[in-house]
C-alpha cells in the first residue's frame, strides 16, 4: 500500500467517524447545526475514498475489484455515493444517515483488516464481464444497504414515543421510508440478477462451466431469492411497513454472510483473488 494511500484512508475514517457522531448528536439532541456539520463531512469522507482507490489505481494499473480489500474499498465508495444520490435535496431523509453512516464505517473498518497487499492483474481477470460481475455487485451492496438504513427508521417510528422521544420526529416518514426500501430492494434484485449472469459467462471463460456450485455463488443465489420473496410478498401479499422493514434488515445480515463471511470460512475459488498472496 502507497504511503498517500494510507494517509487517504486514515482521514477517510477519521472522517467518517466523526460524521457518525455528528449524525448521531445532532439527531437525539435536536441540534440542526450539528447534525449538519455531520452530513457535510460525508462530502469529504466520500473524496477521501475516492482519493485512497485513484492512487491505489494508478500504482497497479488495474481498478478496485480484485482482492477484498478492494471489493471493500469501492463498496464503500459505492454505498456512500448512493445514500447521497438517494438523499440529495430530500430533507425528510436526512435522518437515515444516522443509520446508514455506522454501517458504513464498520464496512471501512473491514476495509482496515482486510490484507491490502499489491494484487497482478492476470489475463484471466481482463475480462468484461468480471468487471460487469463486480460493478453490480457493488450496487446491489449499495442499495440494500440504503434500504435496510430506511427500514431501521421504518422500525423506530413504529415503536418509538415521538412525546417522550421528540428526536425521533425527525425520522423520515414510515410511508415515505417504506416506498423508497421497495424501490431500492426491486433495483438491487435487477443489480444482483446482472451480477450473477455476468458470473456465470465469466465463469465459463475461464472455468468451462456456467455453474460450479461454490460456496459463494450458491450463497449469492441465496441472497437473490431473498430479495425476490421479500418483492413477491409485496406484490402479491401486499406485504408492507413493520414486517417489511424486519425482513429487509435480516435480508441484510444474509447479503452480508453472503458476500463477506463465506469467503472467509468457506474454501471457495472466490478466495484465489480475494485473498492475495
Amino acid at each position: 500500500m502507497a504511503e498517500i494511500e494510507k494517509v487517504l484512508l486514515f482521514a477517510a475514517i477519521i472522517t467518517c467517524g466523526l460524521s457518525c457522531v455528528f449524525h448521531i448528536v445532532g439527531w437525539i439532541f435536536s441540534r440542526d447545526t450539528v447534525f449538519k456539520i455531520g452530513k457535510g463531512l460525508i462530502w469529504p469522507f466520500l473524496g477521501f475514498v475516492t482519493g485512497a482507490i485513484a492512487v491505489r489505481w494508478h500504482y497497479l494499473g488495474h481498478g478496485p475489484y480484485i482482492t477484498l480489500y478492494e471489493v471493500l474499498l469501492s463498496n464503500v465508495w459505492i454505498a456512500t455515493a448512493l445514500y447521497l444520490a438517494v438523499t440529495f435535496k430530500r430533507k425528510g431523509l436526512d435522518a437515515i444517515g444516522v443509520f446508514a453512516m455506522p454501517i458504513i464505517l464498520l464496512t471501512v473498518g473491514a476495509v482496515v483488516m482486510a490484507p491490502a497487499q499489491a494484487s497482478n492483474l492476470t489475463p484471466a481477470y481482463k475480462s468484461i464481464w468480471l468487471i460487469l460481475h463486480i460493478t453490480f455487485a457493488k450496487l446491489t451492496y449499495g442499495s440494500i444497504l440504503v434500504a435496510t438504513a430506511l427500514s431501521i427508521s421504518i422500525l423506530l417510528n413504529r415503536y418509538a414515543k415521538s412525546e417522550k422521544h421528540p428526536f425521533m420526529m425527525r425520522l423520515t416518514e414510515p410511508e415515505i421510508a417504506d416506498q423508497l426500501c421497495h424501490k431500492l430492494v426491486a433495483a438491487s434484485l435487477m443489480f444482483a440478477s446482472i451480477m450473477i449472469i455476468s458470473g456465470s459467462i465469466w465463469a465459463n471463460q475461464l472455468w468451462g462451466k456456467y455453474w460450479g456450485w461454490d460456496p459463494v455463488e450458491v450463497w449469492s443465489l441465496v441472497t437473490w431469492m431473498v430479495y425476490g420473496l421479500y418483492l413477491h410478498l409485496r406484490i402479491t401479499y401486499r406485504f408492507k411497513g413493520v414486517p417489511t422493514a424486519v425482513y429487509c434488515i435480516l435480508s441484510f445480515l444474509v447479503s452480508t454472510v453472503s458476500f463477506f463471511i463465506m469467503p472467509y470460512v468457506l474454501n471457495t475459488v472466490h478466495n484465489s483473488f480475494m485473498f492475495a498472496k
